[in-house]
């Protein structure tokens, strides 16, 4: 069991950390152009807005796993994400193109007045991304249904490959902005990866049983699997900017929001490895049997990338990747110090959340999921509002700590709803 459970875990731990690579190098290249400090702030906050827009579409990866057992199943699935295409989009474009984004910004989230224009035109470009997003991962979920998992990693080097062709050409390009250079390069690469999803999963459609053995899949019951996911997602992203709120009133703003998603961007590549367990949980899951293998193997990975990331953290590694990868000046880098110490714990808990999901979105129980998530933002905003008032420190230092702690929460919660030790997988 434990060879299956890495031989489907690979690919997809591929698939995340070829992701994961994205945003370092977008931070990289806009590090290196001009005004870097004020347009690594603008596109952090581009990228949150961004992500809130497209967060009801990314549970279509675990949809389309769980759920595509049959041709018709497919296609309903299909129609659903034509729906939210449009409505996603249309509603990025309304606010991108209306005064609306300019007081969402000033007013809510208080970020720096000045950063607002790049931001602005830096997310007007990025109007694909939410609809391009949903599209890939509906076919990479049916791709791992039908375990073409070996196939998916190179849907992500094509996104990593436009993106980087159109950085290139923003970096050479000195009307262009380092947060426009960002949205653009991003757009072009979530399409070219939906494109590739679909070129490698058009072959092997036919491969979907035509009949329907299994329960058909009606309006009812994907709304009943889906909104949880999608409600989670929801509250997950929204914590972005909640974050940015609380830098945003911290001491060293400007510095914090620059360094903020440079250090998340290099967590990610821990714990987006860890974040790939949720799909082979739910494609491997038959019986209540299986779970101890996929347990132990969940705690081993969370486990072992953040032992890996902490010692990444502790040692001169860190800030040469932030200095020479990331391309942040001298003056940035002692910023990112503790804050990078603090998320370490992330892939853990990360892995372990994986797992739990996994395992309640097998038992048909997505609502917990959504519970936890809800008890995770409640925990995170508490901190950002509270952690101020005791504590003048960086904001970067409680956006870390409010990050951390409120994952610790979210999967103790989990725990206790499965009713499965950290240790294994039984009862």
């Amino acid at each position: 069991m434990i060879k299956k459970i890495f031989s489907l875990w690979v690919p997809l731990a591929a698939m995340w950390l070829v992701m994961g690579i994205e945003m370092p190098l977008i931070n990289a290249v806009i590090a290196r152009m001009n005004e870097a400090k004020a347009n690594l702030a603008a596109f952090g906050v581009t990228l949150s807005l961004a992500l809130i827009i497209e967060s009801p579409i990314i549970s279509m990866l675990t949809a389309g796993t769980a759920l595509a057992d049959n041709r018709e199943n497919y296609r309903k699935l299909l129609r659903f994400m034509h729906i939210m295409a449009l409505v996603l989009t249309s509603f990025h474009l309304i606010l991108g193109l209306t005064p609306l984004y300019g007081f969402v910004l000033k007013y809510i989230i208080a970020v720096p007045e000045d950063i607002i224009p790049q931001s602005r035109e830096s997310f007007i470009w990025m109007f694909p991304w939410s609809a391009a997003v949903g599209y890939r991962r509906l076919w990479q979920g049916v791709l791992i249904r039908l375990g073409k998992t070996k196939i998916i990693p190179f849907t992500m080097i094509a996104r990593l490959a436009a993106t980087c062709a159109v950085l290139l050409i923003g970096l050479f390009t000195p009307s262009c902005s380092g947060a426009l250079a960002g949205g653009i390069a991003l757009s072009f690469g979530v399409v070219a990866g939906a494109a590739t999803s679909f070129f490698f999963l058009f072959p092997h459609l036919k491969d979907l049983p035509a009949d329907r053995n299994s329960e058909a899949l009606s309006w009812n019951r994907l709304f009943t699997f889906y909104y949880p996911l999608a409600l989670t997602n929801f509250v997950t992203f929204i914590v972005r900017p909640v974050l940015t709120f609380g830098i945003a009133r911290a001491a060293f703003p400007l510095e914090s929001l620059a360094i903020w998603p440079v250090v998340t961007s290099f967590m990610f590549l821990f714990r987006s490895m860890a974040l790939a367990y949720q799909e082979v949980a739910v494609s491997l899951l038959k019986n209540e049997s299986d779970r101890e293998p996929l347990g132990k193997f969940a705690l081993f990975l969370g486990g072992g990338l953040s032992l890996i990331f902490l010692f990444a953290a502790l040692s001169p590694f860190s800030a040469a990747w932030y200095h020479y990868a990331a391309g942040l000046s001298e003056n940035l880098i002692p910023f990112t110090l503790f804050p990078t110490i603090i998320v370490a714990t992330a892939p853990f808990f990360s892995g372990m959340t994986s797992w739990y999901r996994g395992l309640l979105v097998f038992r048909q129980k997505t609502s917990i999921v959504a519970r936890a998530v809800f008890i995770n933002s409640l925990t995170l905003l508490v901190l950002v509002l509270t952690i101020p008032m005791i504590a003048d420190i960086q904001g970067g230092i409680i956006a870390a700590l409010a990050f951390a702690i409120s994952l610790a929460v979210e999967t103790l919660y989990l725990k206790s709803r499965t009713g499965i030790r950290f240790s294994d997988g039984k009862a």
